[in-house]
């Protein structure tokens, strides 16, 4: 029985050794895999910041290109409204200056000369009518057609042609 009981012993033993060596085999393989998903997610985690820093940068690039962009748009803005303003005072003083010379004798002569332009201009759609305006100029009417020659107008028409010289100017 003592034989019986030893190689029960010895198998016992065989057997024990051989289930811790399996155990020791899942266990291996257990970590294996654990070491891998942990690889895996590591990677995945790191490919995901690196998008989200990407898209964070781009966003960033972008909201800096739309600050520019407005930063420019009201810079503009300020010009425009700076050359406007200039535009403005030139055209007032323009119309200052030129009621100052209703009193001058030169503006009738130039009335005369500008009344004949009129007439020879117009002639060909019927009879021409001159009226002086108040401001001293004179406005031509023949038929549909008509000349503004009131001093305003005559100002406004040079202020306008100057336009792209006082442009030149803020350049």
């Amino acid at each position: 029985m003592i034989a019986a009981n030893g190689t029960l012993d010895a198998m016992r033993e065989v057997e024990m050794k051989a289930a811790s060596e399996r155990a020791d085999e899942v266990r291996r393989a257990g970590n294996r895999g654990a070491e891998r998903i942990v690889a895996e997610a590591e990677a995945d985690a790191a490919a995901l910041i690196a998008a989200r820093c990407a898209a964070a940068e781009r966003l960033a690039q972008f909201d800096e290109r739309e600050r520019l962009a407005d930063a420019r748009a009201g810079a503009r803005g300020t010009v425009l409204r700076a050359q406007r303003a200039v535009l403005i005072d030139a055209r007032a003083a323009a119309h200052r200056a030129v009621r100052d010379l209703v009193g001058d004798p030169r503006l009738g002569r130039l009335l005369d000369r500008l009344a004949a332009d009129a007439r020879e201009r117009l002639t060909a759609a019927g009879p021409v009518e001159v009226v002086a305006t108040a401001d001293g100029g004179l406005v031509a009417r023949a038929g549909t057609r008509e000349i503004d020659y009131s001093l305003r107008a005559q100002v406004d028409r040079i202020v306008d042609a100057m336009a792209g010289e006082l442009e030149r100017l803020w350049r």
